[in-house]
Order: C-alpha cells, then sequence, then structure tokens
C-alpha cells in the first residue's frame, strides 16, 4: 500500500527547437492531472499556458511539436503567476505533501525545467515548495512490472502495454491524461507508488 491517496500526474512543455539549444529554456503549459488512488479515477485538472519572457516567440517547431499556438502564450500569464495559481489549485483539492505525490515521465520535470525556470524567472522563486521537490518516476514502475532494464518513451510504453495513445503526444495536459492511464495500468499489475526522486 502506498502512502500517499493521491497522484498528481505534471508533465511540462517548454521552449524548443531541433536547429539550436535555446537558452534559457522556459515553461510555456503547466498541466496537472489528479488520480485518486484508491479508485484508481481522475478526479480534477488543472492548465495553463505560461508566457515565455527570454524568448517570446515559439520557433515553428515548438509549435508544431506542441500544437501550442503562439497567440495562446502571448496572451497567457508569466510563470510566477502560472505557478502561484497552481499551488493554489492543489490548495483547493487539499493536495498536501503529506496525501500527494507528484508523478513524472523521467525526472526531468522536476529535477531540472522546474528549478531552471524558477531561478530565471523575472520574480525569481528562491524557495520551491517542498511537495515539488519529490516525485515518482512512472519510468521505475514500467521497468518493475515489464522487467526491462530501462524504459523508453511515455508513447511506446503505452504500446508496449497496449494502451491506445490519446489527444497530441507532446500537449501536456493530453500527455497527462495518458501518463494517468498508464500509472493505473501499472499500479493494477502490482508497481508499487513511492517517492523515487527528490532534490
Amino acid at each position: 500500500m502506498s502512502d500517499f491517496t493521491n497522484a498528481i500526474i505534471l508533465d511540462f512543455e517548454s521552449t524548443c527547437d531541433d536547429q539550436k539549444t535555446i537558452k534559457p529554456q522556459e515553461i510555456i503549459e503547466f498541466p496537472s492531472v489528479v488520480l485518486d488512488l484508491e479508485s484508481l479515477q481522475l478526479t480534477a485538472e488543472f492548465e495553463a499556458f505560461v508566457r515565455p519572457v527570454h524568448h517570446p516567440e515559439l520557433t515553428p517547431f515548438c509549435r508544431e511539436l506542441t500544437a501550442i499556438t503562439q497567440s495562446e502564450v502571448a496572451r497567457a500569464e508569466p510563470f510566477a503567476a502560472v505557478f502561484q495559481k497552481h499551488q493554489e489549485w492543489m490548495r483547493q483539492h487539499d493536495l498536501t505533501s503529506g496525501n500527494a505525490l507528484f508523478v513524472t515521465c523521467g525526472d526531468w520535470d522536476l529535477n531540472v525545467m522546474l528549478p531552471a525556470q524558477c531561478a530565471v524567472s523575472p520574480t525569481e522563486i528562491k524557495r520551491i515548495p517542498s511537495i515539488y521537490r519529490r516525485w515518482h518516476n512512472i519510468k521505475r514502475s514500467y521497468v518493475e512490472v515489464m522487467n526491462v532494464k530501462k524504459a523508453p518513451g511515455m508513447a511506446k510504453m503505452l504500446k508496449a502495454l497496449d494502451i491506445k495513445l490519446t489527444g497530441h503526444h507532446h500537449r501536456g495536459i493530453d500527455d497527462c491524461r495518458n501518463i494517468a492511464t498508464l500509472l493505473t495500468t501499472l499500479i493494477k499489475r502490482g508497481a508499487q507508488f513511492g517517492v523515487t526522486g527528490e532534490r
């Protein structure tokens, strides 16, 4: 049994390009879905676009990959405001470090991207709340259940488990829903749920 009652699936989308490295990279979509670990049902969702300030113009590659438009990020609030709204949403749904744990596909979202974004925000965020500093990497569950050495990306994990990918791959909210389906399937197959990474 898990010590947690809720899983908060998180999958950031960020500025990117296939021709050059964008520095600093910035979050452009901040999505989450909540999975009740007892009923294995989705109970809440959060999605907000984020306006990048260092590289405000999305590359054609980024727009095509994520299906996020320039106008969507141009109308959005900057990261600090969106991060605050996400924390308020978590409080509204009584999601605390005692009862909820973030779930990511890999360690990048919370180990690399969130701290990097907080450091370069115009309103610098020096202290990241503790709940955002530990997580469950779903790839660990996949390795455990499938008895393999290394997990592939989300789309290949879905395919291996005979789960249809829904929505647009690399659109954050759709990826969160797909990861939630993956997590549900893996838990039903005996995966252990707990902290796999922290910073």
